[in-house]
């Protein structure tokens, strides 16, 4: 008889391991462009395109959550007045792009609005992620003996469990058809890395489309999980991929078969042509594994980038430029990034192999995002060029005008605005140091992140491209 429990518990054990997986991908039946989580498909009536503000959130863990979060509430807090209309700055975002720890921050914002600002005390963003120890629980849910079969299958990991963790505690089971269906502003851009291309991953249903999936029955939780899966301290996330039965082959974007024309005119529209085609192929490539968005763009801008100069997008910006649509456009972005450790350089003794992988991880992101900022800055300076130049030729009377310039129409170029917020902008030296050397986990002491989210305000206070912008809209 004492035999029988341990038969049951062996019988158990085996059962779970059976049964544990990861969540399958939503498949999606037929591809249709006019459905699904696109930026068109929103249609917020609070919110006027004429003004179109750009938030990008980076990684950092909640070094970064608590940063983005004090960049939320100072535009809460600026009044503006545009096209008749009070309100303030928050209300007219249109969209975040975000990665790893900034994309608690966004994801949060996106599902529940103004509720992100409610007090620790109270059911919201500050109690449930800000102020508390997430890596703590997170190790904890190890101990949990349903963890334990759980985590015996070879398709249910750790990076499954932290998602059933951000879902229940943090996100409440919200999934990108809740957002469909809210239709409201900002349009979130959660982006994580393909692992095998090591490009970005942006959870929008247009990079849903070409997998056969539907991004409407994923949760946002797996989408911010994915997004700050770290290499080492988490598996790659897994997502199936259905290529090739839904029609997308037969419909896909026209940019795509005109791109893969253009080894030598446009390079990198052909790589990323090339890359989408990857993903039509499910024989080839059955599942994608995602890891944290950091490696690919750890300031969730270069999706953007592409964006602004290229139709290729289903956000179709340079359209809305052209046309007269925007009038004033501003990007913030937000770098919680680190300060290079030197201390390795003080002893002939070779680093540890730990300390050589933060080194890899970090370092090269750091970098790679400097020169995402320099390109973003030589764009806007290329678009005013091309308007003055334009200008400059109407007010001489056509005269030493280059025929292309007479030869188009005026170019509908916007007010373009682009602010920086980062701790190297930080004049004083030992606070810049204190903020860099905090730390990038998901815990922090609440002296810290109070700290975090004033020095943003401050930063922004302090930024005179910012001052001028709200001004002119006062």
């Amino acid at each position: 008889m004492r035999i029988l429990p341990l038969l049951f518990l062996t019988g158990l054990t085996l059962g779970l391991q059976g049964c544990a997986s990861y969540p399958p991908t939503p498949k999606l039946d037929h591809y249709n462009l006019d459905k699904g989580y696109r930026y068109d498909n929103l249609s917020d009536q609070k919110n006027s395109e004429s003004l179109f503000v750009i938030l990008t959130f980076s990684g950092g863990g909640t070094r970064a959550a608590a940063l983005s979060y004090g960049v939320l509430e100072k535009l809460r807090n600026t009044a503006i007045i545009w096209e008749g209309k009070r309100s303030n700055l928050l209300s007219e975002v249109d969209i975040i792009s975000s990665v790893s720890g900034g994309s608690f921050t966004a994801g949060y914002y996106t599902a529940f609005g103004d509720g992100i600002f409610k007090d620790k005390n109270e059911a919201g963003f500050q109690r449930d992620f800000l102020y508390r120890d997430i890596e703590g629980e997170l190790f904890t849910q190890l101990f949990y003996p349903t963890n334990w079969f759980r985590l015996a299958s070879p398709y249910y990991s750790r990076i499954d469990m932290a998602t059933d963790f951000y879902d229940t505690e943090i996100f409440k089971g919200t999934q990108y058809s809740d957002l469909v269906k809210r239709k409201t502003k900002p349009y979130l851009m959660v982006n994580a890395t393909d692992m095998s291309l090591g490009s970005r991953f942006t959870f929008e249903q247009a990079q849903f489309d070409p997998i056969c999936a539907d991004l409407g029955g994923v949760a946002l939780a797996r989408a911010v999980a994915a997004s700050s899966d770290f290499p080492i301290a988490f598996p790659p996330m897994t997502l199936d991929n259905y290529g090739g039965s839904c029609g997308y082959n037969q419909q896909q974007p026209g940019w795509i078969a005109a791109a893969e024309k253009d080894l030598l005119i446009n390079p990198s529209r052909y790589k990323n042509a090339t890359l989408f085609k990857t993903y039509q192929d499910s024989k080839q490539r059955p599942f994608i594994h995602l890891l944290d968005g950091g490696i690919a763009d750890n300031l969730g801008l270069r999706g953007l980038l592409q964006a602004l100069v290229s139709n290729d997008t289903e956000l179709n910006i340079p359209v809305k430029m052209s046309a007269g649509v925007i009038k004033k456009l501003l990007i913030i972005t937000v770098d919680a990034k680190n300060q290079p450790d030197l201390n390795y350089d003080t002893t002939a003794v070779a680093p540890s192999v730990i300390d050589v992988l933060k080194i890899v991880a970090n370092v090269p992101m750091d970098n790679f995002s400097f020169e995402t900022t320099e390109i973003l800055r030589k764009t806007f300076t290329e678009l005013e060029k091309d308007k003055n130049t334009f200008l400059a030729c109407q007010k001489q009377l056509q005269q030493h005008c280059p025929s292309a310039v007479l030869s188009t129409p005026a170019p509908k170029i916007p007010q373009l605005d682009f602010v920086y917020i980062g701790f190297d902008l930080l004049s004083n030296a030992a606070e810049r140091n204190k903020f860099f050397n905090m730390a990038t986990s998901f815990s922090l002491p609440e002296s810290q992140i109070n700290e975090l989210r004033n020095v943003a305000k401050r930063l922004l206070d302090e930024s005179v491209t910012f001052k001028k912008f709200v001004k002119a809209t006062q």
